[in-house]
């Protein structure tokens, strides 16, 4: 790609060089001069860059000695036309009205393909050194000194390339006395190159060279070269003939610039752009560049993969190319909403995002997450916008999938919530409908004696009536928690709520051969409870503790409640010595049972009781059986059930 610069760029350019400088196209018309030489003339730069459309003589010829115009004017158009060297001694006029001489040279000024961007020049004001070299050989002499003197690395060899001096900037960027104008060299050409030239390079630029030396050609390649310090770096060496008056080479003179900065530049450039291609063109996702005003510019190689499209198959001049692509490739459904987003966006600068169908190169549609952000410069103004797509369609079904799960997870939760309401409400009727079918039937049994046993049919009769109206208490409980009433508690002694218990289960653990002990603090102070509810819960836990000793006969099966006083309010114990819990981590957990026969809610029923109390409840193993603690907070007075509606239902927490 060919470098441009501006006619301003170059005048300053010419401004910085030292001395006398000018600047001209690649075809030779001169582009400026500098001040500095526009003072030493005094020719206008206005005239500098004329030229006479009719014969195509430069306007600066005025400047010129009559002997010398057509002379510089032959090697100045020769070297434009061979891309080659231009240097030239001539006389010029000053502003003073004299002439004086001035060596003039120029070297053209390429971009990284070789192509000619200008040519840049320099005069040096040689007249005194000429005057003397007319006068005698000895002024010839330091003519020569004079342009050894030059800070540019310059080499010269004889008529068949075998080396003659190195000038002091030569010797001192490679370390090494080739000879100078005064002493030849003793060094033939190859054991010059051989100390001078890399290796990886030294046969490539002695060929090139000898095929120089023998055809007259001019020399140019880059090749490594030795430095002073032993290093290598890149030189771009160049070497012309010169010919006397009969066209017959008398020497070679050379140069050999330092560009390794430059090379290295253009190498780090290359590789930072190889690197950017790479990585745009393997990103996993689809990139495209469009310019300020919102056409698009590019598309990366996934992009028109995934599409089936390009940029040059769409743009048409009479089409607008972001609205042919828009329709090209966006489900109808879409199209206006993503034209009319993303115009506003190239319009107020702002980043763009949208989720929309597209279609792809199979011709199904696709949802893809697309977003854009502008490209700005230090001044703030948009430069290019750049666009990213990833195609989204595998999550979008995935979240689709997933909202249906959770729809049908609600629904199954709420079918089991049914399900653990039901086992709770039966699990809480189970106790007293079987008190009541067992006094019923004692009932039944007193009344069939002979003679009929009137009193202790009507204790049995009194029982059913106790146990009929606990069930019903529990129904009109759970009718409570659907109507979202309130239930009033009571302040209540919790050793009196223990003694109750006890005493209703005493015949249940007699007949188990259990010993119920109490070990009850007597300063506890009395709490606001649902008296029914904590009783459910220690009835749970005793009754749990019971089944625990069936199986123990090789000592006293034994069962404790203990109260004592907690930081928040009480807390009891109920511990046996039992085999111990297995699972003790899962328990509480709804229908997670040990029993055979037990559906798995007692122990879920007491954990939120014992919550709907502001307390908590836990279990773990002792050296001798189980014990199962829970606290009640003294703080719940003001609670209702109603701030507590899952009383009776598991939490799903739990």
């Amino acid at each position: 790609m060919a470098s441009t610069i501006s006619v301003e760029e170059i005048k300053a350019l010419v401004d910085a060089m030292p001395g006398l400088g000018w600047a001209a196209w690649p075809n030779g018309d001169f582009i400026c001069q500098s001040a500095s030489m526009e003072e030493y003339t005094g020719f206008p730069s206005s005239r500098f860059v004329e030229r006479e459309p009719h014969s195509g003589e430069f306007a600066w010829s005025e400047l010129l000695h009559g002997d010398d115009y057509p002379r510089l004017e032959k090697a100045w158009l020769t070297a434009v036309g061979s891309q080659g060297i231009f240097d030239v001694a001539h006389r010029v006029r000053t502003g003073e009205g004299g002439f004086r001489w001035l060596r003039t040279a120029a070297r053209a000024q390429k971009d990284s393909a070789g192509t000619i961007i200008y040519w840049l020049g320099t005069c040096l004001d040689i007249h005194d050194a000429v005057s003397e070299m007319q006068a005698s050989k000895e002024r010839e002499r330091a003519l020569q000194n004079f342009i050894d003197a030059v800070p540019v690395p310059i080499w010269a060899a004889d008529e068949v390339g075998d080396p003659l001096y190195f000038n002091q900037a030569l010797k001192s960027q490679v370390g090494i006395d080739a000879g100078n104008a005064e002493h030849r060299s003793s060094l033939t050409l190859d054991e010059v190159l051989s100390k001078v030239i890399h290796p990886e390079d030294l046969q490539s630029v002695s060929e090139a060279l000898k095929a120089a030396f023998a055809g007259g050609e001019r020399f140019k390649q880059k090749y490594r070269q030795v430095r002073a310090d032993g290093s290598f770096r890149w030189t771009a060496g160049e070497a012309n003939a010169l010919t006397d008056k009969q066209g017959t080479i008398v020497r070679w003179l050379g140069v050999a610039h330092d560009i390794d900065d430059e090379v290295s530049a253009q190498t780090a450039i290359l590789e930072r752009e190889a690197r950017l291609a790479l990585i745009i063109e393997t990103m996993p996702g689809l990139l495209w560049v469009s310019s300020p005003d919102g056409q698009p510019t590019y598309f990366s190689r996934q992009l028109e993969e995934w599409s089936g499209l390009t940029i040059d198959q769409i743009a048409r001049d009479d089409v607008d190319t972001l609205t042919a692509i828009i329709e090209a490739t966006i489900h109808p459904e879409h199209r206006q909403e993503v034209e009319a987003t993303i115009r506003r966006s190239f319009e107020t600068g702002e980043p763009w995002f949208r989720r929309f169908r597209q279609r792809r190169f199979d011709g199904t549609w696709r949802w893809l997450e697309a977003r854009m952000e502008p490209l700005r410069d230090d001044s703030g103004r948009i430069i290019q916008w750049y666009g990213l797509q990833v195609d989204i369609e595998n999550e979008f079904r995935a979240q689709e999938s997933l909202r249906i799960s959770q729809e049908k997870l609600a629904r199954a939760s709420s079918y089991a919530g049914m399900a653990e309401l039901s086992a709770s409400i039966a699990h809480e009727l189970s106790q007293p409908l079987a008190a009541v079918i067992m006094s019923a039937d004692a009932c039944k049994r007193w009344l069939d004696s002979d003679p009929p046993k009137i009193e202790k049919a009507r204790h049995s009769a009194d029982c059913v009536v106790r146990d009929a109206n606990l069930a019903s208490e529990v129904v009109r409980r759970i009718r409570a928690l659907f109507q979202r009433t309130s239930e009033e508690r009571q302040i209540v002694d919790i050793n009196q709520l223990v003694h109750s218990v006890t005493k209703l289960m005493a015949d249940e653990l007699k007949s188990s051969s259990i010993r119920l002990e109490l070990d009850l603090d007597s300063s506890l102070r009395q709490l606001s409870v649902d008296s029914m509810q904590i009783q459910q819960v220690l009835v749970n836990l005793i009754h749990n503790a019971a089944e625990s000793l069936a199986d123990v006969t090789d000592r006293e099966r034994l069962i404790t409640v203990k109260t004592s006083a907690s930081e928040a309010g009480a807390r009891v114990e109920v511990t046996d010595v039992g085999r111990g819990i297995k699972d003790i981590e899962r328990i509480f957990m709804p229908f997670f049972t040990t029993k055979s026969s037990g559906l798995g809610m007692g122990l879920s029923i007491c954990e939120t009781i014992v919550l709907s109390h502001g307390g908590r409840i836990w279990a773990e193993n002792t050296a001798t059986g189980a014990r199962v603690l829970f606290t009640l907070d003294d703080q719940t007075a003001e609670i209702s059930t109603k701030q507590h509606p899952e009383a009776f239902v598991v939490p799903a927490s739990v």
